[in-house]
């Protein structure tokens, strides 16, 4: 095995690492769509700063990545953050430096190599309702590829977060169909290019339009496996008025009782709450225990997240930028203080009570919610019932 394989290796293991311990669960849809074979030019959208790359790498591991030149000036950067680096309008006016014709050759090398190249055409991440501009560096890439005999395949991708400055939330990348360009006209490819993540991406007229819809694909995957990055994307352009009443219904409910919630929808068991109450007994030592043990990191990054971002879509970001590395420094001092005092059976417990946490993290909060609503407040659960399964079988749109 060559060291760059090695080194592919390393880094993808490290970013599935990390995607564990920033969300709750990755999901690819639309596996049956990915192409692996041949020149590839994967375009994607850019919502969630650099954190975006957890979830793209489990979708597309063997693409090369374009990225900014910032993230390569230290050498972990250069680690975390491999890739053909390019230097954006604002990393020039920052003094960052890189050398984009270089890089706009690397790329059509690799594509003539039968590589795959990962690209974010927005040029930086946003939150907002609506994507930012689509750039036309990727069209141009292809473009000159073709030029030179390649037929690069391209195929957008979309990342959607059901909850993204949240700590352990999900998270599903939406695979696009395949956009097989017929020439090497620029302006022709930019436009397939935008069309094609506008059919896996979302855009909404504001932000309240946003966070409704969000709270309904929340509401329509409740308790089942549906794609809620699928659900998302059926609620753009204008909701169906039943549906909205619907979820306005329900908000006063909460709001009127005080209920608990969970990405602002309040939960409620659907079937027998002793059952829940049962895994939620089970569960809350271990998260008691891995809260206590473990205090520190959680601190740090919860003040991180609190302090550092200077916009929503790096909450997440700095987050993991301070907890990882605290996490690893109390970790292995935790263990070897813990082998050194008690042997090393404490430090395996300590260890499988760490990863039980963090696993468990987002399903105790869950359960957390639904028992506290069904136990303090049980005259809502009929109400909450039928409310919950009118958002799920109402149409989208009239």
């Amino acid at each position: 095995m060559t060291n760059l394989n090695i080194a592919g290796l390393l880094h993808y293991g490290i970013w599935r690492c990390i995607g564990y311990l920033a969300f709750s669960r990755i999901r690819v849809i639309g596996k049956e769509r990915l192409m692996l074979g041949g020149p590839v030019v994967f375009v994607a959208t850019h919502r969630n700063g650099a954190l975006d790359a957890a979830p793209y790498s489990l979708a597309v591991p063997l693409a090369m990545p374009m990225v900014s030149a910032q993230l390569q000036r230290l050498p972990l950067g250069r680690f975390l953050f491999r890739g053909i680096a390019v230097a954006r309008a604002k990393d020039k006016a920052r003094g960052i430096k890189a050398d984009n014709g270089k890089a706009l050759a690397e790329c059509i090398e690799l594509l003539k190599e039968g590589g795959q190249l990962f690209i974010m055409p927005e040029g930086t991440s946003s939150l907002g309702c609506r994507h930012l501009p689509f750039n036309r560096g990727a069209a141009r890439i292809v473009a000159q590829a073709m030029a030179a005999g390649v037929r690069p395949i391209i195929q957008p991708l979309a990342v959607h977060y059901e909850d993204p400055t949240r700590w352990q939330s999900r998270v599903e990348v939406l695979i696009g169909e395949p956009i097989i360009p017929q020439n090497a006209d620029e302006i022709a490819i930019h436009q397939s290019i935008v069309d094609g993540l506008e059919a896996v991406g979302v855009n909404f007229v504001d932000t309240e339009a946003q966070q409704t819809a969000e709270k309904l694909a929340y509401a329509r995957i409740l308790g089942t496996d549906l794609s809620y990055a699928e659900h998302l994307k059926k609620l753009e352009g204008q909701i169906a008025p039943a549906l909205s009443e619907s979820l306005r219904a329900l908000e006063a409910v909460a709001k009127d009782k005080g209920l608990f919630l969970h990405q602002g929808l309040p939960l409620m068991p659907l079937r027998l709450w002793q059952r829940d109450l049962v895994k939620w007994l089970l569960l809350a030592p271990v998260i008691a225990c891995f809260s206590v043990l473990n205090f520190p990191v959680l601190a740090a990054g919860h003040i991180a997240s609190q302090l550092l971002p200077d916009e929503p879509n790096v909450i997440a970001f700095w987050r993991m930028v301070v907890g990882v590395p605290v996490g690893l420094f109390w970790f292995v001092t935790v263990c070897v203080g813990l082998f050194l005092c008690a042997g090393p059976s404490w430090c395996v417990l300590y260890g499988a009570i760490s990863i039980v946490g963090v696993l468990a993290w987002y399903r105790f909060r869950k359960l957390t919610v639904a028992l506290g609503n069904a136990v303090f407040h049980p005259e809502v659960r009929a109400v909450l019932v039928t409310a919950y399964r009118n958002l799920a079988e109402r149409k989208a749109h009239e």
